[in-house]
């Protein structure tokens, strides 16, 4: 039978941040002690970091996509003259996958292909939403921010891969 990318695809995104960023007043006392300790290089603790992190991604993603669309990592530039960053990027995804040994999709050989797929520091999803596609596989990805959680799910839904 014929390799069908639509077949059983879906992605979910879910975060798991250690707590929640806050803007309102009672916030800006844990910002001004962050602030104070990362001047003073200060070892902080994993909550401590996982918090910061889950905080800069929420706050900086929508630039990140407005800059580098839904894949929020360079690409790969052969040849050296290419200037469409977008297929970088999805040639960079194809890239490591064929260095890792992951089989390309042919229409014959379905059984051989990745069933279920987890995406580390998804960021908003591209890389996991492209991967179900492509392999008709389910897809999993884990951030520390909520906003990329979100806005990932956000657009597997529109994009049909949800």
């Amino acid at each position: 039978s014929a390799f069908s990318p639509q077949s059983n695809v879906n992605t979910k995104i879910s975060s798991k941040a250690a707590g929640s960023s806050s803007t309102s007043l009672a916030g800006i006392g844990s910002v001004v002690t962050r602030v104070r300790d990362s001047i003073t290089s200060k070892e902080r603790s994993r909550e401590d970091l996982k918090i910061g992190i889950a905080g800069f991604y929420d706050r900086s993603s929508q630039l990140w996509e407005d800059v580098w669309g839904e894949h929020m990592h360079h690409g790969y530039y052969i040849p050296n003259d290419r200037t469409d960053h977008v297929q970088a990027q999805i040639d960079l995804i194809d890239e490591v996958l064929k260095w890792s040994g992951v089989q390309e999709p042919t229409g014959d050989n379905a059984s051989e292909l990745p069933k279920k797929c987890v995406d580390v520091g998804c960021g908003i999803g591209g890389s996991s939403r492209h991967i179900a596609r492509k392999y008709g596989c389910t897809s999993n990805g884990i951030t520390l921010s909520p906003y990329q959680a979100g806005r990932g799910n956000e657009l597997a839904k529109e994009q049909g891969v949800d």
